[in-house]
């Protein structure tokens, strides 16, 4: 008997325990399930003709009246508070920043901003994203917000996150729509209510190998949608050569191509737009070796490829050049490698560089050869077969796993790092620009002590920055700025409206679309907002020290455009090598996805081409990143940290000797790109016409006056 009350008390206490997992129901005095208007795979719209109506995927849209409080469902922090509106159920292309507290002033700022009418500003509401402990996202959208949210705020089940609004035009009800997301893809959000679910995941797609003509369909309906939506595709790459690249990568693949190998390709491939925005961002299917590394590692220093790392039997091979690899020169294999390098932007040499360090490991013998057995033919005439390693051999040396570490896990470690380094250096690292509002907080306190201590010098390490966005940029710019700042001249699009690409994201007829303020281009590709936005120096924080900032090749979209403002304006100097984004332009803003019909793999395309600046020099060559001021190239050392943190020794070095750059600006050039961006400007003739009315009626006056007073003086 006691021995059943103990376990009625364990699942007593199992069934309590159960139900504190389970999330808040976000209507205060409601069951969970009560009010649901539509449920995961429910069709939105007229349910009759489902070809009118939106299949709603993985949301779970609970009804209430106007004003009622809305409740935050579970521990968390504040992700994201955006306004927005949604212009088709899957999809909204139309979002800021919350601006205040009050809905009616938030509203009318879509007024001024979007020419939006009153009544899209009745579905124009607040979405929450609440970040879990176990890295789930629950997204809230259609609260009409009662105050400002900061982002990295800790937020506590059952705080009030807002009121009722409106969810979407075709949803006449009060209401609000709850998802969930984890590594970006959509799960169950009727489960965690303790609701039986209706969720249906979405299909996999396993498919191992395609035919020929499917692997056509899909390159076809890739380039269709980039031309569509891609603005400047053929910027770097002209359209014949790359339409000449694809018939030939096509007419290499048999009757069938196996999914992973079409992976590649269509990695290659974007690789020649030379944008490192363009990216494939679903799940890889990539198969290669899947075993051990070579028992060399090679790669290229200065144009030069040679053996850099070893295991212990092989260490006197280090530094040796190399000239083929399996009978394949050097040169060759370059170009392989390079076409790997699809992250590359524009014209920018240093990411190449980066590629061809480590591309012999990851792309030749993973990716091409798929055999990580080398016959090796070095300068001096020896050749000499590796093996690939053996699971007893010790790491390969010199090891970089501090600059691999640095590469791709800085920012996860943590966003920033700041250390005086003396009383007249100080070293603030900025791993990334997507710093929630506490972290700006705490910058802005950096920054403060930064001005109050007079620190004379300043080490900002923008390496391995990724980017982030512009508000997070330009306000810590506005921190070093010494005079207003230019954040972009001009933003170009392909379409007002009507995307054919963004199927799972359509805009309706009877609107003008998300670019509706846009103007013409004159060669009729295109069109065009050119209204320059400038930004002025923070009034009450500002730094007049030195300004040493470090990039490389992993400096890429907003520290490129933070590097540019510093090398425009003479702020500072530039201390590393060139960045992995090319400066004068950029497609950084407003991304849809495309799916490719057979494969599924998923594209980011931007849909915007922001232009900083159209002037093309020495210090800003064309389709580059900004290059430094003191350039470092890569070596061995450097990468294995052989004697400490080289780039900043060298810029502690330039601080001693007191070494700086004042460059002196020569006359202003003229543009030289996107000069046929500027729009015609009808109103400048309209002005031109009216001065020289106005200069024709003087003179008709004056001739006029004239004449009456020599009537006057004969008649007197």
């Amino acid at each position: 008997m006691k021995t059943k009350a103990i376990i009625i008390a364990l699942l007593l206490m199992g069934n309590f325990a159960f139900a504190q997992d389970n999330y808040l129901w976000p209507i205060p005095g409601k069951q969970a399930g009560e009010g649901i208007l539509f449920r995961p795979q429910d069709y939105i719209g007229v349910a009759e003709a489902q070809t009118q109506a939106e299949l709603n995927f993985g949301d779970l849209i609970i009804g209430a009246p106007l004003g009622t409080p809305v409740l935050c469902p579970v521990d968390g922090k504040i992700h994201s508070a955006l306004l927005g509106y949604r212009n088709s159920w899957s999809c909204s292309l139309i979002s800021f920043d919350q601006q205040t507290g009050n809905y009616e002033q938030d509203s009318l700022l879509f007024l001024e901003w979007d020419n939006m009418t009153q009544e899209k500003i009745h579905n124009t509401t607040l979405w929450v994203g609440i970040k879990t402990a176990d890295g789930k996202t629950v997204w809230i959208d259609g609260i009409r917000p009662t105050r400002l949210f900061k982002t990295g705020e800790p937020i506590h089940r059952g705080d009030t996150l807002g009121t009722i609004g409106f969810v979407y035009k075709k949803i006449k009800q009060p209401c609000i729509s709850v998802s969930i997301s984890k590594n970006s893809q959509a799960v169950d959000p009727m489960t965690p209510f303790g609701l039986k679910t209706t969720f249906i995941p979405p299909k996999v797609n396993n498919k191992t190998q395609l035919t020929h003509e499917e692997a056509q369909v899909d390159i076809d309906s890739m380039m269709l949608a980039l031309e569509d939506a891609f603005p400047g595709l053929y910027d770097y790459t002209p359209k014949e050569e790359f339409d000449t690249y694809i018939k030939n990568k096509m007419a290499a693949i048999g009757e069938t191509i196996s999914r992973s190998d079409f992976e590649v390709l269509v990695f290659k491939l974007i690789g020649k737009i030379h944008d490192s925005h363009t990216a494939i961002i679903s799940a890889p299917k990539v198969t290669g070796t899947s075993g051990l590394p070579s028992s060399v590692c090679l790669g290229w220093f200065n144009d030069t490829l040679q053996v850099w790392r070893t295991v212990p039997r092989y260490k006197d091979y280090l530094g040796k050049p190399v000239v083929s690899v399996n009978d394949i020169p050097a040169d060759s294999l370059k170009a392989m490698v390079l076409e790997y390098a699809t992250y590359s932007d524009g014209y920018v040499k240093s990411y190449g560089d980066y590629v061809l360090l480590y591309g012999m490991d990851n792309y030749y013998c993973d990716q091409i050869a798929k055999d990580a057995n080398l016959m090796v033919t070095f300068a001096d005439g020896e050749t000499k077969r590796f093996e690939q390693m053996n699971p007893k051999d010790p790491y390969r040396e010199p090891q970089w796993l501090e600059y691999q570490y640095r590469h791709f896990h800085a920012n996860e470690k943590m966003h920033f790092e700041y250390e005086k380094l003396s009383d007249t250096i100080a070293y603030l690292a900025l791993h990334t620009f997507e710093l929630d509002d506490l972290e700006m907080e705490q910058l802005t306190e950096i920054f403060t002590n930064l001005v109050a201590d007079r620190i004379p010098n300043l080490i900002l390490d923008l390496r391995f920055n990724h980017g982030g966005p512009e508000a997070s940029v330009e306000g810590i710019y506005a921190y070093l700025a010494q005079k207003p700042f230019c954040t972009n001249l001009r933003k170009i699009v392909n379409k007002k409206n009507g995307y054919a690409c963004v199927g799972s994201c359509p805009v309706d007829d009877d609107e003008d679309g998300p670019f509706a303020d846009y103007e013409p281009l004159p060669n009729g590709e295109g069109f065009v907002k050119d209204e320059p936005e400038w930004r002025e120096p923070d009034s009450l924080v500002n730094y007049k020290g030195r300004l040493y900032l470090l990039t490389n090749e992993t400096s890429f979209s907003a520290s490129t455009c933070f590097a540019g403002w510093v090398k425009k304006q003479n702020r500072g100097v530039i201390v590393g090598r060139e960045t992995g984004s090319a400066y004068h332009q950029m497609k950084a803003e407003n991304f849809t996805q495309y799916v490719l019909p057979n494969s599924d793999i998923a594209i980011q395309i931007p849909t915007i081409k922001v232009v900083f600046d159209t002037v093309v020099n020495e210090r800003f060559p064309y389709g580059r990143g900004v290059l430094p001021d003191y350039p470092v190239n890569f070596t061995p050392e450097e990468i294995s940290y052989a004697h400490g943190h080289s780039i900043l020794n060298y810029t502690l070095q330039l601080i001693r000797e007191g070494k700086y750059i004042y460059y002196v600006e020569p006359e202003p050039e003229s543009s030289s790109i996107e000069e046929d961006a500027r729009p015609f400007r009808w109103w400048w003739v309209a002005i031109g016409v009216a001065a020289l009315a106005g200069i024709i009626a003087l003179v008709r006056k004056y001739s006029l006056s004239l004449s009456q007073r020599k009537d006057k003086g004969e008649q007197l």
